[in-house]
């Protein structure tokens, strides 16, 4: 793609006139329509809301325009100038407003005609036409402003700012065909703007969440502590009737349930962060697998699965943190114990391959299909609407681990067929 930086040396082209005739208007035509696919390509490229603002002002200085201004409407009716551009940077600082401003007030009448009414504003001959202050007019002089189109910015159907071209060429003004290219560039510029904006605050929302999410799950902890050893001081104390002895321990699993939830969802803001911590150490890979054999096999016998764990034949040291290894493999091993149906089966098998160690955890479960593949790494979700077997953390957390210790993690499924999850280990440990 061309480079669309600003370009102090070229000669704005700008003046698509509709007066024009022949070969020559023609040619303006094509020009126009290839600016434009570049500017849609250009401005489509960045979800940064500063960054985007900024390649709207250097698309159009200098291709058509000699300078260019971004303001936008805030929800206390000021405006904001955000970004702006001049082909003789020695002029820029004439366009900068360094506080909000109300346009009318300030005697920029054009500007507040096209917040209002969402309608183009064409100055051809700004000492002819301009309908504002002197002070702005005088300003416009110092800028060498020889015509002016102002457009908006619309998203949604609702105008949010005003996009300002002016021309500082004496042999050509502009016409109303060069509105036309100046509303197609807005248009595009207008949806970038709005597409990056919602983006930041999708971003915004996601981290405070996060936060929170982090802070209250912290917090949870000691009460439900409390809730567990009050439970078990309960049941240590003479008599506890056959009844309430059944009772605290349905308070006491749930308690374990709802610390190792708390658990998940700090281990799952701390991997979104990056600050998952990992102790790395020798690791002997066929006692790291009996330890997962020995952790799971009454679950398997509880709900009539067959289960098997197949070691590796000669014996391999990974240098990894063995905690978070198996509460990664926990996981995998935890979701194809849960969606497996009774008679079915589940198994474990580890071996060496190309530098690397793999391990997969293997079901004859339901399987899924290649939609639900797709966001089964995905915080919360649940590949049926309404399963509320789980918190849809667990391959999430795992992923994270996985990768902390420089390896990979990944899921093939077909729907009736089963679910293999495989774990790939470097040998020379994390990276």
């Amino acid at each position: 793609m061309e480079d669309l930086s600003l370009d102090q040396a070229r000669r704005p082209r700008i003046g698509y006139a509709p007066d024009e005739e022949g070969e020559d208007a023609r040619v303006s035509s094509r020009e126009a329509l290839r600016f434009l696919t570049r500017a849609g390509r250009a401005l489509s490229t960045s979800l940064d809301p500063d960054q985007t603002l900024r390649r709207v002002v250097r698309l159009a200085v200098p291709r058509v325009a000699c300078f260019a201004i971004i303001d936008l409407a805030r929800e206390d009716g000021l405006v904001e100038r955000v970004a702006y551009g001049h082909i003789d940077s020695a002029k820029e600082s004439l366009l900068a407003r360094p506080e909000p401003f109300r346009p009318r007030d300030e005697g920029m009448v054009p500007i507040q005609q096209v917040l209002d009414g969402s309608e183009a504003v064409l100055i051809e001959r700004v000492e002819r036409d301009w309908t504002g202050s002197a002070e702005v007019l005088e300003r416009l002089r110092r800028l060498d402003g020889r015509s002016l189109i102002i457009v908006p910015l619309i998203a949604r159907g609702q105008t949010f700012g005003a996009l300002t071209f002016g021309s500082t060429r004496t042999d050509r003004y502009y016409r109303q065909a060069d509105v036309s290219v100046a509303r197609e560039l807005a248009r595009s510029a207008g949806l970038a703007i709005e597409n990056a904006r919602l983006y930041r605050r999708a971003e915004q929302a996601i981290a405070s969440r996060d936060e929170v999410l982090a802070v209250v799950s912290h917090d949870l902890r000691n009460p439900v502590s409390r809730v567990r050893l009050a439970a078990e001081t309960v049941l240590e104390m003479e008599p506890v009737a056959e009844g309430g002895r059944k009772m605290l321990g349905i308070v006491i699993r749930a308690a374990d349930e709802m610390t190792r939830l708390i658990g998940d969802l700090l281990d799952v803001a701390r991997v979104e962060a990056g600050t998952l911590s990992i102790e790395i150490a020798p690791v002997e890979l066929s006692q790291l697998l009996e330890r997962l054999d020995e952790s799971h096999a009454a679950v398997a016998s509880e709900r009539r699965l067959v289960w098997r764990v197949v070691r590796p034949d000669t014996p391999l040291t990974l240098r990894a943190d063995e905690g978070r290894l198996l509460q990664a493999l926990g996981n995998l091993v935890g979701n194809a114990m849960k969606f497996t149906p009774e008679s079915g089966e589940v198994y474990v098998e580890a071996g060496f391959t190309e530098g690397a160690v793999r391990i997969c955890v293997k079901d004859t479960g339901p399987g899924m299909d290649e939609t639900e593949l797709a966001h089964v790494f995905d915080r919360f979700w649940q590949a049926r609407a309404g399963d509320r077997r789980g918190a849809g953390l667990g391959l999430a957390i795992a992923r994270g681990i996985v990768a902390a210790h420089g390896g990979r993690l990944w899921l093939e499924s077909d729907r009736g067929r089963g679910t293999t999850a495989w774990i790939e280990l470097p040998t020379s440990g994390i990276r």
